[in-house]
């Protein structure tokens, strides 16, 4: 178990191997978008990505949120636009209904990361700033959606990553 956590994924009852997993697949994701930016997509690559669209950190266009805006689901194949990429945000142009759009996303919001040329996916958990709310997160295996609900008593259980088919 651990407790207290630091920047480094360390603790004072041990250390955070789910934290120190989470941060390096979250870096898979940085360099793929950082190498997208650069080069545009290479091959037949194109992503899903999926953010928790409550993080206060997030902005996209108003029309994109809806009452339960807990997931929006992004593609990054043929019109995308000014893709930049920083240590904690990626920054994307899109176009809705014609229209172009910016959007910024910090990568604790990011939920998942798919490539399906290629097969590969990423699933991760929300940020670790939600058990300090204690908020209980559980999740679906039959559905996309994620499921916050209070609790006063019980810690935040961490999530699976999940390799998507």
């Amino acid at each position: 178990m651990t407790m207290n956590n630091d920047n480094n994924g360390s603790s004072s009852k041990g250390f955070d191997y789910d934290f120190l997993v989470e941060e390096s697949l979250k870096n898979v994701v940085k360099k793929v978008l950082n190498i997208t930016s650069e080069n545009g997509l290479v091959g037949n690559s194109y992503f899903f990505i999926t953010f928790n669209g409550n993080d206060p950190d997030v902005l996209v266009p108003h029309e994109l949120k809806s009452s339960d805006s807990t997931e929006i689901k992004i593609i990054i194949q043929h019109q995308f636009w000014d893709l930049k990429t920083s240590d904690d945000h990626f920054e994307v142009t899109l176009s809705f209904n014609g229209e172009k759009k910016n959007i910024f996303v910090p990568y604790k919001a990011v939920t998942s990361f798919t490539d399906p040329s290629v097969g590969f996916g990423l699933q991760f958990k929300i940020e670790d700033h939600l058990k300090d709310s204690n908020l209980a997160i559980s999740e679906s295996v039959d559905t996309d959606k994620l499921m916050i609900s209070q609790s006063e008593n019980t810690e935040a259980k961490s999530g699976e990553i999940v390799s998507l088919d």
